[in-house]
């Protein structure tokens, strides 16, 4: 009687490890795939500001190109280079 009581608590004790290893498991794979998703969403919204911001400094400059103010190949090399930035 007493092995089959031992038997019983120690597959209990093991059971309840397994489930315990499982579910941690489980919790960082879902802590995993939450980073990995706030990470994809943090990529696009970096993206746009730059973009925007290289856009506002092609719109003075041709403001700036439009008064005269820059020559057209001083225009060009520095839309060039702007446009290298993306």
């Amino acid at each position: 009687m007493r092995g089959r009581i031992a038997s019983f608590a120690i597959g209990s004790a093991v059971a309840t490890r397994r489930t315990e290893a499982r579910m941690s498991a489980e919790a960082q794979a879902q802590a995993a795939q939450a980073q990995l998703a706030q990470a994809q969403q943090a990529q696009p919204q970096q993206a746009q500001p730059q973009q925007e911001d290289v856009t506002q400094k092609l719109q003075k400059l041709a403001d700036l190109h439009k008064q005269g103010i820059l020559t057209d190949e001083e225009f060009q090399k520095m839309k060039t280079a702007l446009i290298a930035k993306l």
